[in-house]
């Protein structure tokens, strides 16, 4: 009866056996079907759930992967480069790896080319500045491209011959993008009664990504005649309108930008010096380089001011319109149009004023409803650099045509890249 019952044991093992190969054999071939029909993307998804991971969430992949991959640290979990491609030949061409960053995403990434919005935003704002990682964006792909792409500047060289920078000037459209802050102290002479304004402004661009940046002008204080004062040396001195700016890129090559812009004119200043005054003024920017060393920029909009009543009408009358970029656009509607050409006389790594670039730019505005009012300037100014990556502009706007806010105003400014 023993050795029966080890025969049936034995018996027992073998189908055992037997029926455990069976079955590997079809999970084997199941899962070896089934997967051959995953689309690109769901090969390259990692399972979203893991009991023992603290990144899993969700359903379970049907995918069958190594136990070590569980294992693996968040960092493992992110692709090195997301800028890398593939050719059709299998092989990589990829930039030079991205760094460890505080900002980098744990989440898997189902495209070579897309980080998580925070990566983005953080890289953009603080992090190193890579050119390496600029390319080409088209207007045809303002949706779908550069959105999630981190902010980087244009290459210097286009392989043959220099580019020129791409540097904000005095009194003139944008058009590129940047990051970089702003100091800026404004000095106009000749205002109606033989008096004059003062006004300091604190600028900055903090661009999210590649199509999207936000530009701030505050003015942190204007000294100017006081609309209800008693006389031409009656003074108000005190904080200006704020003016916020989303700009959105709509195509960029290494010698060309286009962008458009909405100018939110926030009212935190008094209407004494022709502040308080909400307005917006969409318009369309461009920067282009065409020849070495040579620089066109310009843009077209309209401000039209949103919260205009009786009694400030009657002080913004007071007040010369357009006394300066920034100024209070008065109480009309305006066309705005703004043209400007320079010259880059010396390259960026000179030891002495590197990037010196000498411009002249123009700015026409000419009412549209609530008044005539007419006004065209013309501001010379130079721009070079400084020692640590600062750098120097002046310019001085001379009024042409039209009504006479002023009969000059300067401005010097100190500008800093971060």
């Amino acid at each position: 009866m023993g050795d029966d019952l080890r025969v049936c044991g034995a018996n027992r093992s073998v189908r055992i056996t037997y029926r455990s190969v069976f079955c590997l054999v079809f999970i084997v071939i199941f899962t070896v079907t089934t997967g051959s029909a995953e689309t690109p993307a769901e090969a390259q998804t990692i399972p979203s759930q893991n009991p023992s991971s603290p990144f899993g969430s969700g359903s379970i992949s049907t995918r069958v992967f190594d136990e070590s991959a569980t294992n693996s640290t968040a960092n493992d979990l992110v692709d090195p480069n997301p800028f890398a491609s593939t050719s059709g030949d299998g092989s990589s061409s990829s930039n030079p790896p991205v760094e460890a960053s505080p900002f980098s995403s744990i989440q898997p990434q189902t495209s070579n080319r897309s980080e998580s919005i925070l990566n983005v935003i953080g890289q953009s704002l603080i992090g190193t500045l890579r050119s390496d990682r600029w390319r080409p964006l088209g207007i045809g792909s303002f949706f779908s491209e550069g959105w999630d792409e981190p902010y980087a500047p244009v290459p210097s060289t286009d392989g043959t011959s220099r580019i020129a920078p791409r540097q904000p000037w005095v009194n003139s459209d944008d058009g590129a993008f940047y990051r970089l802050f702003l100091f800026s102290f404004g000095y106009a002479r000749g205002l109606p009664g033989n008096t004059n304004e003062y006004t300091g402004i604190f600028g900055m661009f903090t661009p999210f990504s590649r199509r999207f940046e936000i530009g701030w002008g505050v003015p942190f204080v204007q000294s100017a005649p006081n609309a209800l004062g008693t006389g031409p040396t009656d003074y108000w001195t005190g904080a200006g309108d704020l003016t916020i700016i989303p700009r959105f890129l709509l195509a960029e090559d290494k010698r060309y930008t286009i962008s458009t812009n909405l100018f939110v004119r926030v009212p935190t200043g008094n209407a004494r010096i022709g502040n308080n005054v909400t307005s917006l003024s969409p318009d369309i920017e461009f920067w282009a380089n065409p020849f070495t060393g040579w620089v066109v920029r310009g843009g077209l909009g309209v401000t039209e001011p949103t919260n205009l009543s009786a009694s400030k009408i009657a002080l913004l009358d007071k007040s010369p319109p357009w006394t300066g970029f920034y100024g209070s656009p008065g109480p009309f509607s305006s066309f705005d149009a703004r043209f400007a050409v320079g010259k880059y006389l010396r390259p960026s790594d000179a030891k002495i004023m590197p990037n010196l670039c000498v411009d002249v730019a123009a700015n026409l505005h000419t009412a549209i409803s609530g008044g005539n009012y007419t006004y065209f300037s013309l501001t010379p100014g130079i721009l070079f650099g400084l020692r640590n990556n600062w750098v120097f502009r002046a310019g001085i706007e001379v009024p042409m045509v039209g009504i006479t806010p002023f009969q000059t105003q300067s401005f010097f400014q100190i500008i800093k890249p971060f």
